[in-house]
């Protein structure tokens, strides 16, 4: 059977339904991820682990305690057991809270660094006051005050707390002197001059009410604001008055007069019938009386009309009497009618000055009212703070001799330990010890999750239901051809190919350069089948296999694709080679489809197979048209292929070539799953 035969032997067969692709888990895909990096993890960790496990041991520390107790007595005894008033305990328990905040005060603190800084120089150092108070923890539990600190040595841990406490005891003892005394001269001070306040505020007083109180000035206000609404009434009055006579004629006034009349009389019969409407509902509420009590609804609102009635019985009574009061001002009948605007006029003049004098007056006795009512609170302000004052100096003129709730004497004064209290070393070890043997596989599986690169045959698959994997080798340069050769023959086809013609293979390197060595291999294994096989140099740069066989002055791919006629070189029996050429008019750009087609053309004649060693597509444009021209389309694909240039690239391998494509997986790990058992 020759090689155009096997070549046929899956004429007609369709590529089968890819199976839907199994869901994995996560942790599937960490697997994945850690393949082939668990041993260099490993190692690293064994190495590492050790090292940050003794850097840890030997940087541990050993930290010595240093405690001691004060203890607050209070001067009253049995306070803890009084029932009712616990007046006294709050007293002493704020007094305790007082003391705790004393013994971490500013003061305190700086007399014990100035006493550790003389006998202490080597380890107070570059040791602050604000680093003393923060190294040493004082609490307050009940009537105890607790101070601990930690340090490297154990004696000068115990002289810490020992400064702080005689910092303390001697800060107390010289203030408990002066206490008293600071306190009485405060409250002398203070109840002088509450009392020179209280004289001012009484002639304050004087000066602006004079002979009058504040009782006298607001019943003088009330009867000058009484003087304001009647004046405001009279100026309204004569202001109507005098407008109507200026707009009518004197011949209008008997008229005027008689419309007043009119309506004096209207208003007299209409307050008539209200009174008699009255009589009626007070009859009626007599009556109501002696069956209802006096807070039943019906009662009540009964006597809410006649309350209505008495009200507009007062309003008919004041329009009566302004419509008496405008007809006598409007009475202008028998005298002149000049003389009479006048007259009102005049009169309108001196009520608006009366009523300005009136305000004047009354604003000043307000601001007099309101100034004296400020002044007798403050005075009664005062007055309280004195009488508080003077009893606070009563207190402390008896409580001379115990000033203060308690006092406080040391409990327990701190020792130099004998032992330490922490020791760091083992739990440092035992953390970089963790820390190395953890890290190696943290960062071995962040850089396999992360890696952009091909690692193992089987990050092929998501492209396996467009380009297959036909091969998986770990042999470089191509090796396994032979198995490579048998998967070709036996690879589906999608459509039967011409009886006599010769196939044409496209072999390319995904991710950079030409597959030579992997394209030379494959032609012998062929030739050696009894395959005749015509290999094709189409690397354009030059890296091909042209260089490998010595044949960069031969005409070759170049000079058949402007046309000339070429004769390839045989090789062995069965094999030829067509170099790739030195024309240089032939350029990646300039070359098209129909004359890669009529070069292919001139050159099957004799051959059952044409080889083509291209470029990646990404490289070369002539790739792509090669791969259009070709019955299958090859990739090379390695463990450094980026995954960018590989998903690239499947489309137009599955796409171009009349049979589809595949790939080649060389260089392949120890381990990958792909290759053969």
């Amino acid at each position: 059977m020759n090689a155009h035969t096997d070549l046929d032997l899956t004429d007609g067969l369709m590529l089968a339904e890819p199976p839907a692709p199994a869901e994995q888990s996560p942790v599937a895909g960490l697997v994945r991820a850690m393949r082939g990096r668990m041993r260099m993890a490993g190692f690293a960790a064994a190495m590492l682990a050790p090292a940050l496990a003794t850097g840890g041991y030997l940087s541990g520390v050993k930290l010595y305690d240093g405690s001691a107790i004060l203890r607050v007595f209070p001067k009253e005894s049995n306070i803890l057991y009084r029932s009712g008033d616990d007046s006294v305990l709050k007293t002493f328990d704020s007094f305790v809270k007082a003391e705790t905040t004393s013994v971490a005060s500013n003061p305190v603190m700086a007399r014990a660094h100035a006493a550790l800084t003389a006998q202490w120089p080597a380890l107070t150092d570059g040791m602050t006051t604000r680093d003393l108070a923060g190294s040493i923890e004082i609490k307050r539990n009940d009537s105890l005050i607790t101070l601990n600190t930690k340090s490297r040595d154990a004696g000068f841990a115990a002289s810490k707390v020992n400064a702080v406490i005689a910092a303390y005891l001697n800060l107390q003892a010289e203030t408990e002197s002066a206490r008293s005394t600071v306190r009485l001269t405060e409250l002398q001070t203070r109840e002088a001059s509450l009392q020179a306040r209280q004289a001012d505020i009484r002639r304050r007083t004087l000066d602006v009410g004079g002979e009058y109180g504040i009782e006298a000035l607001g019943k003088a206000h009330v009867e000058k604001v009484t003087q304001i609404d009647a004046l405001s009434e009279r100026r309204a009055e004569i202001e109507a008055t005098l407008a109507a006579m200026r707009t009518k004629s004197g011949e209008s006034s008997a008229d005027m007069s008689d419309n007043e009349i009119m309506r004096s009389t209207l208003l007299d019969r209409a307050l008539a019938d209200l009174n008699f409407d009255r009589a009626k509902r007070e009859a009626d509420l007599s009556t109501l009386l002696l069956r209802y009590p006096d807070h039943t609804t019906i009662v009540q609102d009964m006597r809410e009309q006649i309350a209505v009635l008495d009200r507009a019985m007062a309003d008919r009574r004041e329009q009566i009497k302004v419509l008496g009061q405008t007809g006598a001002l409007t009475d202008t009948s028998g005298g002149n009618a000049e003389a009479s605007l006048a007259e009102i006029a005049a009169l309108l003049d001196k009520v608006t000055a009366q009523l300005a004098n009136v305000r004047i007056e009354a604003r000043e006795l307000n601001g007099k009212r309101a100034e004296l009512a400020a002044l007798k609170e403050e005075a009664d302000d005062v007055r309280k703070l004195l009488e508080e004052t003077s009893s606070a100096l009563e207190v402390i003129r008896l409580e001379a001799g115990s000033a203060l709730p308690g006092y406080s004497v040391i409990l327990s004064p701190a020792t130099i330990a004998s032992e330490p209290t922490e020791d760091s070393a083992k739990m440092l070890a035992a953390a970089g010890l963790g820390a190395g043997g953890i890290l190696p596989f943290a960062l071995a599986l962040v850089i396999g999750l992360m890696s952009g690169r091909v690692r193992h045959s089987d990050a092929l698959a998501r492209f396996a239901h467009l380009v297959p994997v036909l091969r998986v080798s770990r042999r470089k340069g191509g090796g396994d051809a032979d198995r490579l050769r048998n998967a070709l023959q036996l690879h589906p086809l999608r459509q039967s190919h011409p009886a006599g013609k010769a196939r044409v293979i496209t072999f390319t390197r995904l991710d950079r350069g030409a597959p030579a060595a992997p394209s030379l291999a494959l032609a012998h294994s062929f030739a050696a089948a009894g395959t005749r096989v015509l290999l094709i140099d189409a690397d354009l740069s030059g890296t091909g296999i042209t260089q490998s066989l010595g044949m960069a002055q031969t005409p070759g791919w170049r000079e058949a694709l402007l046309g000339q006629t070429v004769a390839p070189v045989a090789m062995t029996d069965g094999l030829a080679v067509l170099p790739l050429g030195y024309d240089p008019r032939l350029t990646d750009t300039n070359t098209g489809i129909a004359a890669i087609r009529h070069a292919l053309a001139g050159l099957t004649d004799g051959h059952d197979l044409i080889l083509i060693c291209a470029q990646s597509s990404g490289d070369s444009l002539m790739s792509e048209l090669l791969l259009s021209a070709s019955d299958l389309g090859l990739a090379d694909v390695a463990p450094s292929d980026r995954k960018g240039a590989i998903a690239a690239h499947v489309q137009a391998l599955d796409s171009l070539p009349r049979q589809g494509g595949g790939f080649v997986f060389n260089h392949a790990l120890r381990g990958d799953p792909g290759l053969p058992a």
